[in-house]
């Protein structure tokens, strides 16, 4: 059976696809792992950086736009005071959430509504999931140095 010329080709982009992939998924998670030890803006920075150098690789141009005026932006107004600000409002909304959650399985519990009941269960999780990690950024920048 012969192949058609384009098939070969779409073949042939399809493996260099997959293998840039590959290639470039040992960096990002090294990247990302070098930005974990970060805290605070020094960590926001490497982490816009990390997407920046991506995107360039991908040569998606309007996502190194955007990106290298969101890095430009963080470098002139990061201020690890803020970022604390903005951790805790983030935090007070999250414990908003979880009680209206709660408010809403008790009654969905009470009306029978096993569907309602399940999906308020899942935004529970999901909700103390983000709590939680909310509160270990928060730990994290209150451990910085004035």
């Amino acid at each position: 059976m012969r192949l058609k010329s384009t098939s070969c080709y779409a073949l042939i982009a399809a493996a260099l696809a997959v293998s840039a992939v590959m290639a470039v998924a040992p960096a990002m998670a090294q990247t990302a792992a070098s930005c974990s030890a970060l805290k605070g803006c020094e960590q926001k920075f490497c982490e816009i950086e990390t997407q920046l150098s991506l995107a360039r690789q991908s040569g998606d141009t309007n996502q190194v736009t955007g990106l290298q005026m969101a890095l430009d932006n963080a470098r002139t107004s990061c201020d690890d005071s803020r970022l604390k600000e903005a951790l805790n409002a983030k935090l007070a909304e999250a414990n908003q959430k979880l009680v209206r959650y709660q408010v809403d399985l008790q009654q969905a519990e009470l009306d029978g509504q096993r569907d309602k009941v399940l999906k308020y269960r899942q935004k529970l999780e999901e909700v103390t999931s983000d709590i939680h990690r909310l509160k270990q950024q928060l730990s994290q920048l209150e451990q910085l140095p004035q």
